[in-house]
């Protein structure tokens, strides 16, 4: 019997690297977001309504800031719009600063003027539709159209120019 055959065997020391977890990943460049969604954007189909027809020309900056006047006055009355479960008593922890009731039925009442001047002058369904529930006209997405259309197109494009513009005059007069 050999001396060496008595010996234990040696355990194998493993050595572990120094950083535990898992390996990071390698990062190629900006993520550019999926090709379906980067393909939505140089379409347009991502920018709201208001901000492509102040893209195009269709109406102008001060009827921008009226039609967005309009949408901030409806979500203090009604809140945003769309589908959302929330408990409005709990807003993840933060302290709500008291409401001024005084400011809040000024608002209320401007928009309700709004609204009725809106709808005396017939512009209010389509205004609301743009505005607040952000829908876009057919002019804005048409490829091709035909003298019909034109004419029709025009007439919804001059009555939400004429819309925006009943409301900016309005509204520069308060301030």
């Amino acid at each position: 019997m050999n001396p060496t055959d008595l010996e234990q065997p040696r355990a194998a020391i493993l050595s572990f690297p120094r950083r535990r977890g898992r390996p990071r990943t390698a990062h190629k460049g900006r993520d550019l977001d999926t090709p379906e969604l980067a393909q939505k954007r140089r379409t347009g189909e991502t920018t709201e309504t208001l901000d492509l027809c102040l893209e195009r020309g269709i109406i102008t900056h001060r009827q921008h800031w009226s039609g967005i006047h309009l949408r901030w006055l409806y979500t203090l009355r009604y809140g945003a719009p769309g589908i959302r479960a929330v408990d409005p008593a709990h807003v993840r922890g933060l302290d709500l600063k008291l409401d001024d009731p005084h400011w809040r039925a000024e608002r209320e009442k401007e928009y309700h003027e709004a609204i009725a001047r809106l709808t005396l002058s017939g512009h209010a369904l389509l205004l609301m539709n743009i505005c607040i529930y952000n829908e876009r006209p057919h002019f804005l997405t048409a490829r091709s159209l035909n003298t019909t259309h034109l004419k029709v197109h025009e007439q919804i494009m001059t009555k939400l120019s004429t819309g925006l513009e009943s409301l900016a005059t309005v509204w520069e007069k308060r301030k």
